[in-house]
């Protein structure tokens, strides 16, 4: 009983929450590397809202996941974060124009590190645990060239942008299918409980 109460992240019946934002960022994506021409305040006025949007799907998730679930408390923490975040900079756009670059770069930091840590922990008992060990090598892949672009080279910035939204879109599809509960883990709960 303890193995199968012992799930990655936890189960929710709100799995879709987290595939729409992720099946949106795809086109918003493709959006901007073929469209070099969109404004850099633009891209930084979407992206806030869109990470105000993760922000509030995290919180639904975490709240309607079982509480023993591994990464509970994290669910909680970045979406408050999130949403902190994505007001704040949304009241100075200037600002957070300014500060793009590196705003993705610790994001994809942060995000690197926590599947980095989330693929060894889960090495036992996850099955592809080492989907999540490659998208955390790939976001800091991702997080240095943040890091290295600099603020002139506007292209490579709006390309690196499209680039991490499709990029983004994707992992949050692969996610949500993973916390997507199935029909037989259901069936062995109600049979062992």
């Amino acid at each position: 009983m303890e193995n199968i109460e012992k799930i990655f992240w936890g189960k929710t019946p709100y799995w879709w929450i987290v595939l729409i934002p992720g099946i949106l960022f795809i086109p918003c994506g493709c959006w901007f590397l073929f469209s070099p021409s969109v404004g850099y305040f633009t891209i930084t006025t979407i992206l806030l809202w869109m990470l105000i949007l993760s922000g509030i799907a995290q919180l639904i998730i975490a709240f309607n996941t079982t509480r023993n679930a591994q990464g509970w408390g994290w669910w909680i923490a970045g979406g408050i974060i999130d949403i902190f975040v994505g007001f704040m900079m949304l009241s100075n756009i200037g600002f957070s124009a300014m500060i793009l670059p590196y705003f993705f770069a610790f994001i994809f930091l942060y995000k690197g590190v926590s599947n980095l840590v989330s693929a060894f922990t889960a090495q036992s008992y996850h099955p592809s645990w080492w989907l999540y060990l490659i998208n955390g090598l790939l976001l800091l892949i991702m997080a240095t060239l943040f890091f290295l672009s600099p603020f002139s080279a506007m292209i490579a910035i709006d390309f690196l942008i499209g680039a991490a939204f499709i990029y983004w879109g994707i992992s949050l599809i692969f996610f949500s299918l993973d916390i997507r509960p199935q029909a037989d883990r259901e069936v062995s709960y109600k049979t062992e409980d």
